[in-house]
């Protein structure tokens, strides 16, 4: 059923490419393609259930996918497909990387019960909201009392995967976010073909991503999940822009270019932001390198600004919505420091360079930095440096940035570009070496040794990717969770431990944090996701509450008080988290010792 739901992500890409897709091109591009297109594909049919009203029962899933797989079935029959000799052991070399990096990625995820840290329960809540509505919610009841106008479209495949896997949620996302983390290195190699022109670059830059970068393998930590399927969706557009532009490619590619745009902007918004960035500098140097002849000029890159057009109108209507929610607005800040020395010596630095780790990592910024001044200096490549250049200096703790991202979020992007950087300053070298020494091998072993040198130096930290400390749940919290599950009422609510987590945001500090998602069992903190409500009085309220519990330590007049506010009714604590414990509610009245497992504890309150 695992394999089956997975072909079921395949399955709409599969139908575009039968029809659509090229012919006798790299086996590995048209895969990504097929996946990338396959997301987009069923990202669109969510929102057209939603504007329709419709709701996906499992016989109308089936429906959908008989109808992609008949069509499949038809182009492939009408079109045939067309391998050539030479890229058989190119395409069996490669099935065998995809399924050592899937491999990898799954033995990184191995000793998890649930995904890590507090953007994983949302992304669990509303998963479990399109699983019971059918289809994508207009709100988020009976959780949470709050419109859902969040980018879904990792939500939507995974929703969809775990339908027909018949996997638990928590299982399913850990899953396929880690095949989906798999093939980012999948759509890297793409992206690094279309640039360079040549598989031995891209596919160095691809195994340097699973293999050697800690991003994003590293998002497993962070539950990033929707971040991970935009950089599925995000290598692969720019492809298709950079060839719509450079190699006159057909019609087709212009469709594809506009399917994974709008699958883009409803997945992510800062890797759509990034795309954006991409589609500008293609436009401004374009015309820059034609500004004798604009008329010209404009009619080469129509298909461009048409796709992007196009994926833009068919994105629209969730993102009228999202902007019809959203209490905040994009915007430009600028930050220069009144004392650089002070600046180059302050934590966000330290934090920016430990996300750019390990040590391996950090020597991989020196190729990637000379790749980058070799890019900037070759016409055919000096976009995609200006691109990387633009995310470099958007890292930076100070300067300009564009809020509500944050330079952070650049940081854990930068492997994109510095892989492909890398691979391709490798592959010059060893080209310019061979050349040297009439040894046409040079830049193969040159690419191999690089690989290999940066793989085992990363080795210890890839394997163990998963920070402790982002790890919320553990054995006894699973039991905790299941015994609330059977034996407290649907209406329950629960006081739990929380800790301040961003401005006007407090979350849950372990098992607790999952009451809400797992359970349906509300919870002091019913995760971070009540700060996207646009009821500021109500998330203010909650914010409050969370504030309120991360100072608590007994059962003192606040505790009651708190208690009687949110009329709560349950208490789940964990020994040695948080900040109330087991031992400051020892003598309390009115508090009676309802489970114990290991180190989690339920009490039951007996409200006045």
């Amino acid at each position: 059923m695992i394999l089956l739901a997975l072909a079921a992500l395949l399955l709409p890409g599969l139908a575009w490419w039968a029809w659509l897709g090229r012919r006798g091109e790299d086996p590995l591009v048209a895969l990504s393609q097929i996946v990338g297109v396959g997301l987009a594909i069923i990202i669109l049919v969510a929102q057209g259930g939603f504007l329709l009203g419709m709701s996906f029962s499992k016989i109308t899933l089936i429906i959908f996918m008989a109808v992609f797989a008949l069509l499949a079935a038809d182009g492939l029959a009408r079109q045939g497909v067309q391998l050539q000799r030479r890229y058989l052991p190119h395409m069996a070399v490669g099935l065998l990387l995809l399924g050592l990096a899937i491999g990898w990625r799954l033995l990184q995820v191995r000793d998890l019960l649930l995904p890590n840290w507090v953007d994983s329960q949302h992304h669990y809540l509303i998963i479990r909201a399109i699983l019971e509505g059918g289809g994508l919610p207009q709100d988020l009841s009976p959780y949470l009392p709050m419109p859902f106008y969040y980018h879904y479209g990792f939500h939507a495949a995974a929703a969809l995967f775990t339908a027909i896997s018949g996997l638990a949620i928590g299982e399913a996302m850990l899953l396929l976010g880690q095949v989906l983390n798999a093939l980012v290195g999948l759509s890297v190699y793409a992206l690094g073909k279309s640039l360079w022109r040549n598989w031995r670059p891209a596919l160095a830059a691809a195994l340097l991503t699973v293999f050697a970068t800690r991003m994003p393998g590293y998002y497993l930590s962070w539950g990033r999940y929707t971040l991970t399927t935009g950089l599925i969706l995000l290598p692969l557009a720019m492809a298709q822009a950079y060839d719509l532009v450079w190699r006159k490619t057909r019609w087709q590619s212009a469709v594809t270019l506009a399917v994974l745009t709008a699958g883009l902007l409803l997945t992510h918004y800062f890797a759509a932001l990034l795309l954006a960035a991409f589609m500008v500098l293609v436009v401004i140097v374009h015309l820059v390198h034609n500004r004798r002849r604009w008329p010209l000029a404009f009619m080469q890159i129509s298909s461009l600004l048409n796709s992007a057009v196009l994926g833009l109108l068919l994105a629209a209507p969730w993102l009228l919505r999202v902007a019809r929610f959203t209490r905040g607005s994009p915007g430009i800040e600028a930050s220069i420091p009144e004392n650089i020395e002070a600046a180059l010596t302050s934590g966000s630095w330290g934090y920016h360079w430990q996300l750019l780790g390990p040590a391996s990592n950090h020597w991989l910024l020196l190729p990637a930095g000379i790749g980058l001044l070799l890019a900037l200096s070759r016409r055919h490549s000096h976009i995609f440096g200006l691109w990387s250049l633009t995310l470099a200096l958007m890292s930076l703790p100070w300067g300009i940035t564009l809020p509500p991202f944050r330079a952070d979020h650049f940081v854990i992007v930068l492997f994109l570009p510095a892989t492909l950087l890398v691979g391709w300053l490798t592959w010059r070298a060893g080209r310019w070496i061979g050349k040297q020494f009439s040894q046409r091998w040079a830049a193969d072993l040159l690419l191999a040794l690089m690989v290999l040198v940066f793989t085992a130096w990363g080795y210890p930290h890839m394997r163990e990717i998963v920070n402790p400390t982002t790890v919320l749940v553990n054995q006894a919290d699973m039991d905790a969770l299941a015994w609330v599950e059977e034996n407290t009422p649907s209406d329950a609510r629960f006081y739990i431990n929380t800790t301040y987590w961003m401005p006007s945001i407090h979350r849950g500090v372990d098992g607790g944090g999952w009451l809400l998602p797992y359970t349906g069992r509300w919870a002091l903190v019913p995760t971070v996701f009540y700060g996207f409500s646009p009821d500021v009085a109500w998330a203010g309220e909650l914010q409050a509450w969370g504030e309120a519990a991360s100072r608590i330590t007994t059962c003192s007049a606040d505790f009651w008080a708190l208690v009687d506010e949110a009329e709560l009714d349950w208490i789940y604590l964990r020994t040695g988290v948080g900040s109330l414990q087991p031992a400051g509610l020892e003598g309390c009245k009115r508090i009676e010792p309802a489970f114990t497992t290991g180190t989690v504890s339920i009490y039951y309150i007996h409200r006045q």
